[in-house]
Parts: structure tokens; sequence; C-alpha cells
């Protein structure tokens, strides 16, 4: 039991993750994509190795800082903090200013802002970053750095062109012309131990930072809010804000869109890139034709607000754990927390069906009708827990004007 109980903790601390910049809700005007057209192969380049200050110096201009404001009505009923918003600090680096001076006032309103990091991959504005970064967001702020020195920045007022949270990847539209676009590496191809650059805005204050490491892993199967992504996996530092930035290869060509890191204080030098071979078609689509992204849409999806990694076989045998799936973070507030699950706990049945891995969780959650309520049977420190949980309402999941915070 004891054993047990370790390697507990052990996938928990390894699989925990967290995503590294915040949003809101609302929505943004569609940028106009009339004659555009955008082609990643045309952006893909061949060079030489380079030094990781060539990488730096070839990119510094290409990768962005993002800000973005979301503004809170909040209906308080009770006397007002005196210390400021209740929201402040609500989604990790962001950050909230209240308004008025105290008293019973209903309703209240506050701006929260966040920051993340995006790229440029076009020279006349076009910029990918995370859906998460910008979601629901009221205004964003893209801030680009001076060719001359890289110091200097200018900052452009940003339209959201499309977005799709079950890839967590996002188009922006500055109006601007003449920058510096990043090319496109191969993804596919990568090794590990292969070196991995990363160029993004930690903590929402230095922007440009660079830090580099080796590809650590690939294809690795992370699962976030019920969204699964076939991650790289690198031990170059990344921090919140670091989300929507670039890594890149030996050669300076961008293989991965920066997602996300270890979130344990346990954990150094895990952080995870969405490989860009994963989204290429879809970038192009998103800036080209968006309306055939909207027809794509499923339109909702049904959230239980926990983040999840897979008991493999191999895991399961090794260190006699069950086959499932093992919850390493539950979210406040949701479906998930009401019904009484855990972090640690591995979810082997679902609504009376089998459950072996996320993909078929998430099948059998798709299935369930929103004020149902159903069984989950859990493994709970050896011992078989039954829970009843009421399957929540959907929620929108891909979008082209606006997107929805996962819930």
């Amino acid at each position: 039991m004891k054993n047990i109980q370790t390697i507990r903790k052990l996938v928990a601390l390894c699989a925990a993750v967290a995503l590294l910049a915040t949003a809101g809700v609302s929505a943004f005007a569609q940028a106009d994509n009339t004659g555009k057209h955008f082609s990643v192969v045309e952006a893909a380049t061949d060079e030489n190795a380079l030094s990781i200050s060539e990488i730096a110096a070839k990119n510094r201009t290409s990768v962005v800082a993002i800000e973005t404001e979301t503004k809170i009505v909040y209906n308080d009923n009770y006397y007002s903090n005196p210390f400021g918003s209740p929201f402040g600090g609500l989604f990790g680096y962001g950050y909230g200013y209240g308004y008025g001076d105290g008293g019973r006032r209903s309703p209240r309103e506050y701006t929260q802002k966040a920051a993340g990091s995006g790229v440029i991959i076009s020279d006349d504005g076009y910029i990918v970053t995370n859906n998460h970064v910008i979601s629901g967001a009221d205004k964003i702020t893209v801030y680009v750095a001076s060719e001359n020195d890289g110091e200097e920045e200018k900052s452009y007022e940003a339209t959201l062109v499309g977005s799709s949270e079950s890839n967590d990847i996002a188009v922006l539209k500055i109006e601007a012309e003449g920058l510096n676009p990043v090319s496109f590496g191969d993804s596919d191809q990568l090794q590990v131990g292969e070196l991995a650059v990363v160029i993004g805005n930690p903590m929402g204050t230095v922007h440009g930072s660079v830090t580099a490491g080796i590809i650590s892993a690939k294809e690795h199967a992370l699962t976030i809010d019920d969204v699964t992504i076939n991650a790289i996996q690198t031990d170059a530092a990344i921090n919140p804000g670091n989300s929507g930035g670039a890594m890149f290869d030996s050669f300076g060509n961008m293989i991965g869109v920066v997602y996300a890191k270890a979130s344990s204080v346990q954990i150094e030098g895990i952080g995870y890139a969405i490989p860009v071979n994963h989204i290429k078609a879809l970038v192009e689509q998103m800036i080209n034709d968006p309306d055939s992204v909207q027809a794509q849409t499923d339109g909702s999806k049904i959230m239980l607000g926990i983040t999840i990694t897979d008991v493999t076989e191999a895991i399961s045998k090794q260190y006699n754990m069950p086959i499932g799936v093992y919850i390493t973070d539950v979210n406040s507030m949701s479906a998930a927390e009401r019904a009484g699950l855990q972090r640690g706990d591995i979810i082997t049945a679902f609504a009376g069906e089998k459950v072996t891995n996320a993909d078929d969780l998430n099948a059998i959650k798709a299935r369930q009708t929103p004020g149902d309520t159903v069984k989950i049977t859990v493994d709970r420190n050896g011992h078989e827990v039954t829970l009843d949980l009421v399957v929540p309402q959907p929620t929108d999941v891909d979008t082209l004007s606006n997107g929805q915070q996962n819930p």
C-alpha cells in the first residue's frame, strides 16, 4: 500500500501541469481576410545550424508580448473589499483594479489583466498564440520589438481572427507591415536530445526572454481540462507568461507553440509546446477560409473540470495500479468537485462504461445528457469508490470571433 501511495504521488507530480496565461469572456470583430492567402510551406526555410545567440537574434522581433484586459462585473451584495478586487490573482498572473471606495455597491466592475506571448507568422501582422492567452478578453494589446535593436517596442491593438479551444490555438491580426515572421520547421523530424530554444514573455514583464535546453520527449499525451495535446517536452525554462511563445530548433525554425509547464514547486525542467505540424493546417484555414473552420466546429463540450493523465498497462503492471485515468487536479466549483472526485483518484468507469484512458473518458462523456446523474467508479488508495456526478451543461470550444473560458 505504501508503494502504491508513493507512486501515486510521483505520477501526480510528473503529470500535473498548468496553463501559463489567462482570460475571461467577450467577443471581437473578425478581421478582414479579403484577398489574403497564407501558406506554412511558403514560410518554411532550410538553413545551417545556428548558435543560441544567432537563433535569438534571428527571432527576437518575431516573438511578441501580449497583454489582455477583461472587464468583470461583480454583483456585490456585501461591503466591498478595502484591499482591491476580490478577483485579483484569480487567473494566475492576472491582476485586478477595483472601482469605487467601499460601501454596498451592485454591480461593481473590475478590469482583469493578464499577459502572454505570441509569434508573428506573416509580415503583414498575423500572429499565432494559445487560445487560453486571449480567450474572452475585451482588449488585446500586442507589443512588437524594434528591428533596430530589439529593445524599443511598438504597441498595437489586435483583433481575433480565429480560435480553437480543443487545440488551444488562436490567430490574431494587427495592422502593421514589414514585420519579421518566423520560419516554420518540421516537428515530425525532431529527435530527443536536440537543441530547443524558447523565446517569450515570462511573468508578463520580461519581453523577449530567451531560454535554452533540449527536446526531452516527443508526442507526450498531456490532458488539461479535458483537452489532450500530444506535446513536445523540454527542459528549457518555461514560466507563466511564456504561453503562446515559440520553441525553435537548432536552425532557428519554429517547431512548437509554448503551451504549459509542470505546476508543482517540486518539479523543475518540465515544460511543453504544441508541435507546429499539428496546427499548420488549422492556422492556414483560420486565415484563408474562416467559414470552413466555423463549419467544422462541434459547438459544445462537456467539461468536468479535471486534469488527467493515463495509467497505462505498463504503469499498471509495474506499480500494481489499476488501468484508468489518474486525476492530477480538480477545479474548484466544478462538476467533478461537486461529485466528490479528488486528486489522486483513478477513474475506472464512467456512466457504467469501462474507462482505460482519456480518449475513453472523453468519448463516453460526450454521449451523456446535461443534467443527468451518472455513476463514476474510482480507485482511491486501493479501494473502489462509486460517486454520483451531475453532467454539466456544455461550453463552446471552437469559435472564430469569441472564445469561452474553460469552467
